[in-house]
């Protein structure tokens, strides 16, 4: 009967799944949106929705998320796609959302229908969120109690900056802002980000850049021993032209003991210095920052105030900060304020993707989490 019932859901869920709540009360749950504007982010044809948000229970009881849906709006109004994700599955797509939210706690939600395709052109979206009380046994996963939604209107967002590859050689894109990369999961309701009073997520659209050989290994020997990284030491350029917002080069390096880091010892009070280590904010005039991070201790050659041209060597790459391999931390903002801006997308000029025995010539685009990379086209 369970299987039946299962069954049916399934192959009545382009249906069943898209009415309007029928049953169930208002849940007592306060929806926020990080930004407030999403930006829509591309690559080729393919969009990319990355935004947060913070549910808010001011109930006095803890409730279940079990399953959530977003409908997507055209601007005349009409529907375009709708989606849904529930607890159908084993295990299903709900176990990676955090889904109990304590009496008058609040968790943090990575939107996840965070990719659509060229045809979709969203000029609104709005996501409904269904809850139950702790222990209720949902008949199927059109069950809940109660309910609360929100609605977003995203932004297609361009560059104001003519951005270029802030390393010239070959380059592994370690660790970027895709759904899964740890940039993009900073959670808007965690203890650490309400301790450092973050305004937003100022690494939402950062990059790890760390250069390789041929082969795409990015170290010889040994990894326990930074000289070891091709990267290490290697020189850093400014990407655009500005004037220099925020800098750091007194930053001790971190080092590896055995198969441990051991950071360097800063003060908590130098919480710019803990993140970043050695570092340098441009300030490119039109509210676009861009921030160079983990540098090499010494080897910053600018100051506040400095005129930066494109392409000229600002710092070497280095093993500063909070990093546990030498690499270089790049991401664009919208304040000179880590602390108080939020991520932007960057697109860069003239680079090439090298695709095993092909390369392809970009003239203006993204890299993200694994691409292989160089500044210098044929």
């Amino acid at each position: 009967m369970r299987v039946r019932c299962l069954l049916a859901c399934v192959l009545s869920s382009c249906f069943c799944f898209s009415q309007v709540p029928e049953s169930g009360v208002t849940a007592p749950v306060r929806i926020l949106v990080r930004p407030e504007r999403p930006l829509i982010e591309h690559r080729g044809p393919i969009q990319f929705l990355n935004f947060d948000f913070i549910l808010e229970n001011s109930g006095a009881r803890p409730l279940h998320l079990n399953r959530l849906n977003i409908s997507v709006w055209d601007k005349s109004g009409k529907l375009i796609l709708r989606r849904e994700l529930d607890e159908n599955g084993h295990p299903s797509g709900m176990s990676m959302i955090e889904r109990d939210v304590s009496a008058r706690g609040r968790i943090g939600i990575f939107n996840p229908f965070y990719t659509f395709g060229p045809e979709i052109k969203p000029a609104k979206m709005t996501y409904r969120f269904f809850f139950n009380d702790p222990g209720y046994q949902t008949a199927t996963p059109l069950d809940y109690q109660y309910y609360a939604e929100v609605s977003v209107v995203p932004e297609d967002y361009a560059d104001k900056t003519i951005l270029s590859l802030p390393l010239l050689q070959r380059t592994i894109i370690f660790d970027g802002h895709d759904f899964y990369a740890h940039h993009r999961r900073q959670d808007p309701a965690s203890a650490d980000v309400i301790r450092l009073k973050l305004k937003g997520n100022p690494v939402r659209y950062g990059y790890d850049f760390c250069p390789v050989n041929e082969q795409g290994e990015m170290y010889k020997g040994s990894p326990y021993r930074k000289e070891n990284w091709y990267g290490y030491g290697a020189p850093i350029y400014a990407d655009a032209s500005g004037t220099v917002a925020g800098v750091a080069n007194d930053v001790p390096e971190n080092d590896f003991q055995g198969k441990e880091v051991a950071y360097a010892d800063i003060p908590e009070s130098e919480i710019y210095k803990i993140m970043g280590g050695n570092y340098v904010v441009l300030d490119h005039g039109n509210g676009e920052f861009s921030y160079f991070g983990h540098m090499k201790t010494g080897s910053v050659g600018v100051k506040i105030g400095d005129k930066v041209s494109a392409g000229q060597k600002i710092g070497e790459l280095g093993f500063a900060g909070d990093a546990f391999i030498p690499h270089l931390h790049y991401m664009l903002m919208d304040n000179a304020d880590i602390l108080q801006a939020e991520g932007l997308p960057s697109y860069f000029v003239n680079f090439r993707r090298l695709l095993g025995g092909e390369v392809e010539d970009v003239t203006l685009g993204q890299v993200d989490s694994g691409d292989i990379v160089d500044a210098q086209q044929k």
